[in-house]
């Protein structure tokens, strides 16, 4: 069939290079596919502009992944597997190739190939409807034979609605979406989503379907429920998590549902996502030999002999459960194992097994396949980024299914790691003793695996394209100009170490960065900004003067419900371990704007930043306050911790704090339960109110933190993610600084700086000149910090 076809591609486009890789066996004459051949049908393209892929059946999907593992980084052209129909789809292909189209351009024709042959019969296919001509259904969409007996099955039923507006600044992403899939997997009865207000809806059942409906914050979305007696009371459920005021949904009957539920509208096309300009990721030096990141190679899974249906339905429940069990130990991909509770995922593979009679591996494969094809065409990036982490979840259960090898990390020496997209699990795994510096020919600045290397302090540059770069070859990046060179000169060596030393001079110290002293005999005291076990450790090894702010906010992410009081002590001193001894400063936690925690429940607000946030949020929510403080006090035993409050206002908000913490100290002695007592408490200045009104804080709170941060985005009027704005905000430093200087110029209480602006030497400078002595800012940043001050002069006060 492949060798006609060809003949037929020869007469339409016969200069276009076409390569046949069909047929198993030593002689290509058996029936299947053979990733090694596959494999060397891609090298010889390797010097192409672009190569698409069209397959037919069965295994030939996963020989078509297997080989593009295989293939060496440095060999790799942008390459396209198209699900088009195999006959048309080549020859609407071959004519667009042949007239110079994109790949893109290619695969689009591929896929519209069938227009032609559906305006003939002058019928389009129905919603879900599965036809000769048509490519089989890809799991992870909304049609496919079973979802079509749930669309008739809504005929007739009488349903109830809530209209929900989207207040999480993220939207629909990962982690709501799963929280309302486990609430309406946990509800009896039946529950559907819409994005129009009911014309069309679909069947409340899939994580990649909520997913793939793309909604933003301040859009809209509607959930029904079949009335019964507690559909209202679910549907506000489900609202709350979502983030709206439950006063501000519209609960409505339904008329009786008579509108079928169409297919999501997705594109079916395999994007590979190449970027022509280099982007950093995490800033950073290195220079060093290239190894590029490969798999071991494992026996061809298509030669693996297959056991019957059940026996590979275990196989593949075993598999995922060894990725279920490895999950907990680390949050990412804990995140990730989200997917594995997908139906659509799961029935896919199951019917892919039992139906098909694929092996555990061919099913697996072509289910995560439907579901990423499906997935690439939400537009929001960082959703989008999430699909490195399907990828790496797809990876892993394929090691676990004894398919793929692990990754091959170097073993000795120092290097330059080349990966083609880095998955999360193993940019965990990297360490700077070993990984320079990673270029990544995909990948992205919000990626999870941008995340974990910025916690190590690993150079990440991405989207450095398909450029030829080979084995220990030698090559010299700068992460933060986003910038690379392959096979510099030994001169350019040179100069190239220099500047790395000079970075390392700034940034390693040569002894503990505890302080700095004055020429007035004061000292500047360097404290430090985390928000993990690992941020706090680098702390220490720095040898601060303390934890000048510690993000409570990485306790309770991801957490649909509220962490009890014993979860939240056992994180809580987890971090103080990791600290050592020195005073830490907690900050409670910081909700509202652009941290949404979905078991706080906070409705959506027209101005977040000017509404509930901080302290005001606690106090509304008055149990979890509790709770949280409770936790506070008992972790603390042992430890100097000091408790920060955020977002204040009024003297009001700190008199009760102080009063709640009372109570809760002669709760816990009544209980006999040991606990930290007298406590500190301190408040953030981030409004200019409180900056003005110094004084009248003075008697409640024992010190003051300044959140520059804030203080300077009130000050000015300005949102501080505007970057348009940034005139005045360069303008206005004088004014932010005189509200500094209030604060510093009431002697009483301690005065720290902890937002970005402390770690600008030019603005570290001014606020020492107006009485600060206290800097706290993230640990990568101090060793620099105090280089620049220790070699310039300070202004008196």
């Amino acid at each position: 069939m492949a060798d006609a076809l060809l003949a037929l591609l020869r007469q339409v486009a016969p200069d276009l290079r076409v390569a046949v890789a069909a047929g198993a066996g030593e002689d290509g004459s058996e029936l299947g596919t053979d990733a090694t051949a596959i494999l060397l049908a891609l090298e010889d393209l390797g010097d192409a502009a672009g190569v698409l892929i069209l397959l037919d059946l069965g295994s030939a999907l996963l020989s078509a992944q297997t080989a593009l593992s295989l293939l060496d980084a440095p060999q790799r052209v942008p390459v396209r597997i198209c699900p088009a129909p195999y006959v048309e789809g080549a020859l609407a292909a071959a004519v667009a190739a042949g007239g110079g189209a994109s790949l893109d351009d290619v695969c689009q024709a591929a896929l519209g190939a069938l227009e032609s042959k559906r305006d003939a019969l002058a019928e389009a296919p129905r919603a879900g409807s599965v036809g000769a001509d048509d490519d089989p259904p890809q799991d992870g969409e909304a049609s496919a034979k079973p979802d079509d007996d749930k669309l008739h099955s809504m005929e007739g039923l009488d349903l109830q609605s809530i209209e929900v507006t989207l207040s999480d600044p993220a939207g629909l992403h990962l982690r709501p979406a799963a929280a309302l899939l486990r609430l309406a997997q946990q509800a009896p009865g039946a529950f559907f989503v819409s994005i129009d207000g009911g014309a069309t809806r679909l069947p409340l059942d899939s994580l990649s379907r909520l997913l793939r409906l793309d909604r933003r914050p301040g859009q809209k979305l509607w959930l029904y429920a079949i009335q019964n007696p507690q559909a209202t009371a679910q549907l506000e459920e489900m609202a709350k998590l979502l983030t709206s005021a439950p006063a501000a949904v519209t609960i409505a009957s339904s008329p009786r549902a008579g509108a079928a539920i169409t297919r999501d509208d997705v594109s079916e096309s395999h994007q590979v996502a190449s970027h022509a300009t280099p982007r950093p990721a995490v800033p950073g030096l290195a220079m060093g030999p290239v190894h590029i990141l490969r798999r071991a190679r494992k026996a061809q899974p298509e030669t693996q002999q297959k056991g019957d249906p059940q026996a590979e339905l275990r196989k593949i429940q075993g598999a995922w459960q060894k990725v279920l069990d490895a999950a907990p130990a680390d949050e990412i991909l804990a995140a990730q194992s989200l997917f594995l509770q997908d139906p659509a995922l799961i029935q896919g593979v199951q019917r892919r097994i039992l139906v098909e009679h694929l092996s555990a591996a061919e099913a697996w494969v072509a289910a995560v396949q439907g579901l990423r094809n499906d997935l690439e065409a939400i537009q929001d990036p960082a959703l989008r980024a999430r699909l490195s982490d399907l990828d790496d979840l797809s990876a892993r259960v394929l090691e676990a299914l004894g398919v793929l090898g692990d990754w091959q990390l170097p073993t000795s020496g120092a290097c330059i790691l080349l990966a083609e997209d880095l998955p999360p699990s193993v940019a965990r795994r990297l360490s700077h003793d070993r990984i320079l510096g990673v270029l990544d020919r995909r990948g992205g600045p919000q990626s999870h695996a941008a995340i974990l290397l910025r916690a190590a302090n690993i150079p990440y540059l991405v989207g450095i394209g398909p450029a030829p770069i080979a084995e220990g070859q030698m090559v010299a990046m700068d992460a933060g100009a986003g910038r690379y060179a392959l096979d510099p000169t030994a001169e350019e060596r040179k100069a190239f170490a220099k500047r790395i030393v000079a970075s390392a001079f700034a940034t390693v110290p040569s002894q503990p960065i505890t302080s700095l002293a004055l020429a007035d005999g004061s000292r500047v005291e360097f404290w430090a900004n985390v928000a993990s076990p690992n941020e706090a450790k680098a702390a220490a090894s720095l040898g601060v003067a303390g934890i000048g702010l510690l993000r409570s906010e990485m306790l309770f992410l991801g957490a649909t419900q509220a962490p009890t009081e014993v979860e939240q002590i056992e994180r809580i001193q987890e971090l103080l371990q990791a600290a050592g001894q020195r005073p830490v400063i907690l900050r409670v936690l910081d909700a509202g704007a652009d941290k949404s925690f979905p078991f706080l429940r906070l409705g959506a607000e027209p101005n977040p930043a000017l509404g509930l946030r901080g302290i005001r949020v606690l106090e509304r929510r008055p149990d979890f306050f509790r709770s949280h403080l409770r936790a506070l006090l008992r972790a603390g035993v042992g430890y100097d911790l000091r408790l920060l409050l955020p977002m204040v206002t009024i003297v009001q908000e700190v008199a009760r704090t102080r009063q709640l913490l009372e109570r809760l100290h002669a709760e816990l002695s009544a209980e006999k339960i040991p606990h930290l007592w007298p406590v500190s408490l301190g408040i953030m200045v981030e409004v200019p109110a409180v900056a003005l009104k110094i004084q009248d804080f003075v008697p409640l709170a024992d010190f003051f933190s300044v959140g520059s941060n804030d203080l300077g985005q009130y000050t000015w009027a300005v949102d501080r993610e505007q970057g348009d704005l940034g005139e005045i905000e360069a303008s206005g430093r004088a004014a932010l600084l005189d509200l500094c200087a209030l604060v510093a110029q009431q002697k009483q209480r301690p005065v720290s700086v902890c937002g970005e602006a402390a770690a600008d030497p030019s603005m570290a400078r001014a606020f020492i000149a107006r009485g600060i002595r206290r800097l706290s800012v993230a640990p990568a940043l101090i060793p620099a910090l105090a280089h620049a001050l220790r070699e310039s002069d300070i202004p008196d006060a």
